[in-house]
Order: C-alpha cells, then structure tokens, then sequence
C-alpha cells in the first residue's frame, strides 16, 4: 500500500495555472491568520514555470531554489511529507482492517487529509503549541472531541427514532 501510493501521490501532475491557484490560496489562508508569505524555498520543479516565478514577483515575493538532486537543502518540507505519508498509511491500513467492507484505498485523500489535520492539531511532544497555535500566533487549541480517528463508523438515526417513535 505505502509504496503504491506514494508513487501516485507524489506523481500526480498538475497544470501551472492549478499550482498558481493553489499558491493563492495558500496565501488568502495565512493571510486570515495574519501571516504574509515573504520567501519561498521551491525544487526545480513546477516552480521554476513562469507563471509561478511572475506571481511571487507579483506579489513581491522572493523566490530560491535547492541545488539539482539536492533534497537535503528543503529537508523541513521533505520530512514533513515522509511523516504525512506514513501517518497516512498507517490510519487507512488500520480503518481497512476494521471495516473492509467500506474502506478501501480509494479513500486516500481523505485519509491524508485527516492525518494533516491532526498533525496540526496537536502539540509536538515536548512543545506547548500545536502548528495551528504557532502558525495563527492563537492560543486557542481545536477541540479534540472533534477529532475522530479515520474510518470511524459514523450512525445517523431515523428523524423517527430520534423523537422517539417507532420506526
């Protein structure tokens, strides 16, 4: 499971102008918390398109690059997107052996999507903030009643049962 779809996660290509969007996005997002994105440190990759380096212009952001096969040098985002991926795999591969009739490895957006979220919930040990605390300079930490793990069944009563009568 971890090999294949790392290979179709990190393979997925998307257009210039989705990449620009995704930026925008991006930006409008930190933007709410009050953070102005100033620099971004790319590989040679989809960022070295003109779109991207005329909108960082735009925008009056900098722009560098690593070194060609140089991983090492955005090690920080590197790491962050190993530990997403296992995370990942670990809650998809767990929900599917406890439900497998309604889980399977179609669910993998959602499942590292719920993983993101709880990366940015909760604190690093040893750390008295969570990401999203630092990242919004907030002192409000989510609600972990909120948070259930992934591929956690989900009962909606019949509007009929719930005030109480019979089905």
């Amino acid at each position: 499971l971890y090999s294949d779809y790392t290979y179709v996660y990190m393979h997925t290509r998307i257009t210039s102008e989705e990449t620009v969007r995704a930026k925008k996005a991006f930006g409008a997002h930190a933007e709410s918390f009050g953070v102005k994105i100033k620099q971004y440190h790319a590989d040679n990759g989809r960022f070295q398109d003109n779109l991207w380096r005329q909108d960082c212009e735009k925008q009056g952001q900098g722009l560098t690059f690593c070194g060609v096969n140089a991983h090492w040098q955005n090690g920080l985002a590197e790491k962050r997107i190993r530990d997403l991926v296992d995370m990942t795999s670990v809650m998809l591969n767990y929900a599917q052996r406890k439900w497998p009739a309604a889980i399977s490895t179609h669910l993998w957006p959602y499942a590292l999507r719920a993983a993101s979220d709880t990366n940015n919930s909760i604190p690093k040990i040893g750390e008295a903030k969570s990401p999203l605390e630092v990242f919004s300079s907030s002192n409000v930490r989510p609600n972990y009643r909120n948070h259930h793990h992934f591929g956690c069944p989900v009962y909606v009563l019949d509007g009929n049962l719930q005030a109480g009568k019979r089905a």
